[in-house]
């Protein structure tokens, strides 16, 4: 932990640490702390302060995995190819952000590697939810500026699967941040996990960027209405013209969000997401 100029190695408070077997991080990034420096120049976390956001998914036997907390922006990063665009997980980290109270980016990474006609058909469902989105190549070093300015004087992390270029981003920030870069299988197309635990990075203009673990799967919460309507405002609109008021728009008759299905209005692949994730997959 750093308290002003020095970093000091702290440790839990006895009540902390037996508070911690119900949870699975007592204290993570972003968290506001009271510390007391010991004579040995250990410092001790006394309290932890509420948090204003959490980023957090379900865990093991329903506990909460908490990663993240007091951010102002969830950076979602993607990449064109290796690993490739994956607009689902994308949706999912969408509907965590509003869950836990933070505004949301999305980066993709990688341009380089795809046509930019492809990764427009890509993004255009994604740009009718208004969600800002930077195009990005951190090999040249295009839409860097812009993600900098986006982050600056902001308390962000950036999450996405391994292998979209989280790390080179970061260095593209600051090449002084020397963040560890992976590999990328070429048979899954799959990133090799390099962060195994989130890590703060102070950037010049003030704010912090936070680099968590690469996620592969990402399972949501059961029953959050409220995050789905945001990620999903056509099947929301079309819901209004259901037969029953408690449609699941799965089977029942005259469901007008199946007839929008039907006749094109609404995407058949968004459509079927939405169904996996109001039922909690």
């Amino acid at each position: 932990m750093r308290l002003g100029e020095a970093e000091v190695l702290c440790s839990l408070r006895g009540r902390l640490k037996r508070e911690r077997q119900q949870a699975t991080s007592l204290v993570v990034v972003g968290d506001h702390v009271e510390v007391s420096v010991q004579s040995d120049g250990t410092g001790v976390i006394q309290e932890v302060a509420p948090r204003r956001t959490v980023l957090e998914r379900p865990g093991f036997r329903d506990r909460t995995r908490l990663a993240a907390a007091n951010l102002d922006l969830l950076v979602v990063v993607q990449s064109t190819r290796l690993p490739a665009f994956n607009r689902h997980l994308v949706e999912r980290f969408l509907a965590i952000a509003d869950r836990g109270g933070m505004s949301a980016l999305l980066v993709v990474n990688k341009i380089d590697l795809e046509d930019p006609a492809v990764v427009g058909s890509w993004l255009a469902p994604l740009r009718a939810l208004d969600l800002p989105i930077v195009l990005t190549c951190a090999k040249d070093g295009r839409g860097i500026e812009r993600l900098r300015e986006a982050l600056t004087r902001r308390l962000a992390a950036m999450v996405g699967p391994s292998g979209v270029g989280k790390s080179r981003l970061i260095n593209a920030l600051d090449p002084g941040f020397k963040a560890r870069i992976g590999e990328i299988s070429r048979v899954h197309e799959k990133g090799k996990h390099t962060t195994t635990a989130s890590r703060l990075y102070p950037l010049e203009g003030g704010g912090y960027l936070a680099d968590t673990p690469g996620i592969r799967e990402l399972a949501l919460f059961e029953g959050d209405p409220e995050s789905l309507a945001i990620v999903f405002p056509e099947v929301v609109e079309a819901a209004a013209r259901c037969r029953f008021r408690r449609c699941s728009h799965s089977h029942e008759p005259s469901c007008a969000v199946k007839a929008a299905v039907e006749s094109g209005a609404i995407d058949r692949d968004r459509y079927e997401h939405y169904l996996r994730l109001a039922a909690g997959g």
